[in-house]
């Protein structure tokens, strides 16, 4: 069972509970009966109530003013302790204490020698030499330094001497008769934070006239200085002296520059008079309170980025930029310029739960491009870039990124970048623009680069325009970015996670022993699929697949099983496909092809790229190519000629031999097409008299050439079967009276309307039987 103190609370006695100021007035069998000091409403506070409410944030219980009535607190000037004055009044009251305890010591020494209680030190006993060397002894015991009796002849000291008996006794008085909640430092502190003149010096009149010259010039977004505001003030005064002369009163003396700027700290303070001069979204950033939280425990929970352009001059010799400029590019600023100076751009990643640098990228301008590079380099491992520079501290691994943090730049807030981050499953948070808290522990980062990295470096800017004026940074660019990146990765890798970090939640650990703690307790933040990192991070080409696998960037070829297989695949026949390559690992790339549901993995194929870099790979093509002029001009000059000699050999084998030509000549197919062209005719398809087109033979109507036979009824008769029918009789030539067709009797048409006349010794069919072509009938030929 828990027991509920009781406290013995004196009447009189202030507390403060929840933000509401109390006095106790007395004390019941249910609690403490306290009466409010702002509203006047008398309550009870049970016993168990008060013990729960004192462990509160902003509780006060004020003992002390109950008893003595708070008489040290009014004897300082409002201060309730001494431990608020100088150093020196502090420094000031322990002497006096040790002091106070050596009188002390030395009456109660006094009273056991002497056998009598009652014995008083007075101001004539505490003079006394044995007295003094006494106290003097303690004194120096109690405060670990010499106290001397008397001061030294001439000069300035910092020695303590002790004081005459008068002074002595002046002090032990005020410490015999403290209360026992009452401080001896407190009563004992001299109170040289009230020395001086506190009347005004200043009249009523020339105060208001400086109120007004603050607020019509003063209190202004332009931000004028104190000399402007002096002279306006000067100007009335001026103007009111003029006045005062007329009336016969004394004239205002215009005040110091110095006791205007008094006055102003006296209408407001620093933040409101920030506030009324630059507004108050930067005096937020200025004045307002700082990030005290802990916002991250794993590493790649929270990952801020942010960009800056770079206070120093490099050159961009004819490498190019970092892994930036295509070989055009290259070429193109080799023409122009072999030097070309300016200021780039440096692009970083932060973790903020271990402060170690994720990645880091150097550009010419901060675009979406430079921020999806700082995303690949951050969910990669960062070996190479230690080995090619020679570090020989450990870079942070790859990991997947949970929340990336950045702020308004163009580079880092645009669709691709924002798209990327989703597609990979990050949280993209944007910051307020102008407010540093939200982002402190980049804008910290990027403040310790500077001072310690680039204010060493050639072709440094100053943090500000003009800041050095004597040093020409133009002259001194000389550094190339490449070497520029590799110090700058040196830095990141081996000095900065070294270093000690005095930053919320890293207390002067090093955040390279932070992350190793973070990594055993906690953990990373699982690494990110390579088939989704690549699609959403990476480098798309979209291309036809063949049997020897893809190929992109005009000789990088990369395939698998798996594509082959599903190339085999009807509806994957002939079809594009993209393949996504990280331009920092050419090892592996992702295909994904239309109407497949997963990506397909597929290998590079040309060994010799292995673990280069597609810049390297591009750049490494691009130097195998290149040749010297003359030797360019020597070896085409050498082509035309063989190119030539082999034309006049075909020529002259074809001459010797008296071979056809294969080929003909314009004039040639002019004058066939004429002979081709010149001897056709189409006839026209004209009806003989007497007979009808085809298909109006079946038409019900009449028409010329058609007639009806017999009624409408049905004939009747028996099918006679197809092996039972006779063969059809078909006339020898000789039976035809060919002759007779040209005979008077003849129809116009050359038929004759009268049956033709059998030969003797034909036998007559029985039946009609089907007429054959004539032959040889010259008469009807065109």
């Amino acid at each position: 069972m828990t027991v509920v103190p009781r406290y013995n609370l004196v009447p009189g006695t202030e507390i403060t509970l929840l933000q509401r100021p109390m006095v106790v007035t007395g004390q019941s069998d249910e609690g403490y009966k306290v009466t409010g000091l702002e509203d006047g409403i008398a309550s009870v506070i049970s016993f168990a109530k008060l013990v729960e409410y004192l462990k509160l944030p902003g509780a006060k219980l004020d003992t002390a003013l109950a008893e003595t009535g708070g008489r040290l607190k009014q004897r300082l000037g409002g201060y309730a302790t001494a431990e608020a004055l100088s150093g020196e009044q502090r420094e000031l009251s322990r002497f006096h204490h040790a002091i106070c305890q050596g009188l002390l010591a030395y009456r109660s020494m006094v009273r056991e020698k002497m056998e009598d209680p009652d014995f008083q030190l007075s101001n004539r006993i505490a003079d006394r030499q044995e007295c003094r060397k006494y106290v003097a002894s303690v004194a120096s015991a109690i405060l670990a330094r010499p106290v001397r009796l008397n001061p030294r002849q001439g000069g300035k000291s910092k020695d303590l001497f002790l004081y005459r008996g008068r002074t002595l006794m002046d002090y032990f008085r005020v410490y015999d008769g403290l209360q026992p909640n009452e401080s001896p430092l407190d009563a004992l502190v001299p109170l040289h934070h009230q020395r001086g003149n506190r009347a005004r010096r200043v009249s009523i009149k020339l105060l208001d006239m400086m109120t007004e010259a603050w607020e019509q010039i003063g209190f202004d977004l332009k931000g004028p200085s104190i000399a402007n505001v002096h002279k306006y003030l000067e100007t009335k005064i001026w103007q009111e002296n003029q006045l005062r002369t007329r009336n016969e009163m004394p004239q205002l003396v215009v005040p110091a520059a110095r006791t205007l700027r008094q006055h102003r700290d006296s209408l407001v303070t620093p933040t409101e008079y920030l506030v009324a001069t630059k507004g108050v979204r930067d005096t937020r950033n200025k004045r307002g309170r700082g990030s005290t939280d802990i916002r991250a425990l794993m590493v790649g929970e929270l990952c801020g980025m942010d960009e800056c352009k770079m206070s120093m001059v490099s050159s961009a010799k004819e490498e190019g930029f970092w892994e930036t400029l295509s070989i055009d590019e290259k070429a193109a600023y080799e023409a122009a310029d072999r030097y070309i100076k300016k200021r780039l751009h440096i692009i970083v990643m932060l973790d903020v739960a271990s402060r170690m640098p994720l990645a880091w990228v150097i550009t010419e301008n901060p675009n979406a491009e430079a921020t999806l590079a700082l995303l690949r380099m951050a969910t990669r491992d960062k070996t190479r870039e230690k080995i090619r520079y020679g570090c020989k501290g450990e870079p942070a691994q790859a990991v997947g990124l949970m929340n990336v943090r950045n702020d308004n730049g163009s580079g880092l807030r645009n669709r691709a970048v924002i798209g990327a981050l989703l597609g990979i499953g990050s949280i993209n948070t944007t910051t307020r623009a102008f407010a540093s808290t939200d982002r402190a522990h980049d804008e910290r980062f990027f403040g310790t680069l500077e001072s310690d990295f680039f204010e060493l470096m050639p072709g440094y800017t100053g943090r500000r325009p003009g800041e050095l004026p004597g040093y020409d940074s133009i002259k001194n660019g000389v550094v190339c970015v490449d070497l520029l990146y590799g110090m700058v990765t040196r830095y990141l890798i081996d000095e900065y996670p070294s270093r000690r970090h005095y930053g919320v939640g890293m207390g002067g650990r090093r955040p390279y022993e932070v992350y190793k703690e973070i990594n055993a307790t906690r953990g990373h933040i699982k690494p990110i699929d390579p088939n989704i990192r690549r699609i959403h991070l990476s480098w798309d080409v979209e291309v036809t697949p063949t049997d020897e696998g893809v190929r992109v960037f005009e000789g990088i070829w990369f395939n698998s099983d798996a594509l082959q297989v599903e190339r085999e695949n009807p509806r994957s026949r002939r079809q594009k496909v993209k393949v996504y390559v990280d331009p920092d690992n050419l090892n592996r790339a992702t295909v994904v092809l239309p109407k497949h549901r997963d990506p397909i993995e597929v290998e590079l194929q040309i060994t010799a790229f292995a673990d280069l870099t597609l810049p390297e790979v591009l750049q490494l093509m691009a130097e195998m190519r290149r040749e010297d002029p003359s030797v360019t001009e020597f070896h085409e000059d050498q082509i035309m000629n063989a190119r030539l000699r082999r034309y006049d050999e075909i020529s002259a084998i074809g001459v010797e031999n008296r071979l056809k030509r294969s080929h003909s000549t314009i004039e040639e197919c002019k004058t066939m097409a004429r002979a081709v062209f010149s001897g056709a005719r189409v006839l026209r398809t004209v009806r003989l008299s007497g007979t009808t087109h085809p298909d109006e033979i079946t038409m019900l109507a009449p028409s010329d050439g058609i007639f009806k036979l017999g009624d409408d009824s049905l004939i009747d008769g028996t099918a006679v079967p197809l092996d039972d029918a006779q063969p059809a009789y078909t006339a020898p030539p000789e039976a035809l009276d060919l002759p007779s067709l040209a005979g008077t009797g003849s129809s116009p048409d050359g038929l004759t309307s009268e049956p033709a006349q059998r030969s003797p010794g034909a036998t007559p069919p029985k039946k009609q039987g089907r007429l054959v072509r004539p032959k040889n009938l010259k008469d009807l030929d065109e």
